[in-house]
């Protein structure tokens, strides 16, 4: 994601009120026994072996091996000191059993769960993220892989994973890393699960760190029946065209931004069929992770009350705040796919 200096302060504001209403905002935290979890996120968990309970570590993205054997300076020391079972022993035992049973169903990948912070003070608002998500609101994605890229989507989001790195140095790409962040660990593990179905999805669009480079990658994707791509002004953008499990190539002032979207958790209390945009972000204080609810889309964008989630609101609103009659994108109120017509790339799985 690139953005320019004059966006940081509101992404900075937007991402503090984003983590206000989900942590603090939305209710108590609900509990779900193992034996008695019943949500959507059963019907893929039949579709991928149970990882935790197994001692292997089961298939890694090549990417992600690399990055293991050289050691990259974005890995969490854990994978650094322990190697990927050993991190990920430590990261899951850990959790709760109530979590644990989530994540199993989830079938979460073991080189995933090992990417979890282990920061004491983080603790409390990943696992609550966790127990969130185990229910979600609205009509489920349309197939099988569509409801995998979902699941991986909103794990990386509550999980708070770090942004993968540059393939050259190691260090994490930090804001540039959004189109990372969906290729490598969307794209890649969803290549892994679906060997058969996305054999002809190019390797490179399971490790690109380029918006641009995974444009063009989509685009044979399309020609090869994978994928569907559909292109968006702005002005012509309807909340159904954000779908769950797709992702979105947004061009905006300042840069490009490559995110995927979900559900929302019913325990948020936000209308069953609004969405939401999950990403990585590189901007102080939040450092370089992955986050829940960057944007969120609805089918009624002029009605008040979001604030609390998003100070913009959604992206397919219009509020535009205006200085000296040009539109002021450093203020957080202003939606910027708006100030200057944006146009979506809008990706969906096949």
């Amino acid at each position: 994601m690139k953005a320019p200096m004059d966006n940081v302060h509101r992404h900075q504001r937007h991402a503090a009120s984003t983590r206000r209403a989900f942590f603090g905002g939305v209710g108590a935290t609900f509990l779900l026994a193992g034996a008695g979890l019943k949500s959507s996120w059963v019907y893929a968990a039949t579709e991928s072996p149970t990882v935790p309970a197994s001692d292997a570590i089961g298939p890694i993205p090549a990417w992600f091996s690399k990055d293991v054997q050289r050691k990259a300076r974005w890995l969490p020391a854990a994978v650094k000191q322990l190697g990927v079972e050993g991190a990920y022993r430590q990261r899951w035992n850990a959790f709760p059993a109530d979590v644990q049973a989530i994540l199993s169903r989830m079938a979460i990948p073991v080189w995933l769960i090992a990417l979890v912070p282990a920061a004491a003070d983080k603790q409390s608002e990943i696992l609550k993220q966790f127990r969130f998500m185990a229910d979600l609101a609205g009509p489920p994605p349309a197939n099988k892989r569509a409801l995998r890229v979902e699941q991986l989507l909103i794990f990386g989001g509550a999980g708070q994973l770090p942004t993968p790195g540059d393939e050259a140095t190691g260090a994490s790409l930090g804001a540039e890393g959004c189109s990372a962040a969906m290729s490598k660990y969307v794209l890649a593990q969803l290549k892994l699960e679906f060997p058969r179905e996305l054999a002809a999805m190019s390797d490179e669009l399971a490790c690109s760190q380029s918006s641009i480079e995974m444009e063009g990658l989509f685009k044979h994707a399309k020609k090869a029946g994978i994928v569907e791509m559909v292109s968006r002004p702005f002005a012509e953008l309807e909340p159904g065209d954000f779908r769950p499990g797709s992702l979105t190539i947004a061009q905006k002032p300042g840069g490009t931004h490559v995110f995927g979207w979900t559900r929302v958790p019913k325990g948020w209390k936000w209308e069953p069929g609004d969405k939401m945009a999950i990403s990585n972000t590189g901007l102080a204080p939040f450092g370089n992770r992955m986050i829940l609810a960057q944007e969120y889309v609805t089918g009624s964008p002029t009605a008040s009350g979001e604030g609390a989630h998003n100070e913009h609101g959604p992206i397919n609103g219009r509020k535009i705040i205006y200085v000296h009659g040009e539109p002021n994108l450093g203020d957080p109120r202003t939606n910027v796919y708006a100030a200057q017509g944006s146009d979506f790339i809008l990706v969906n799985l096949l």
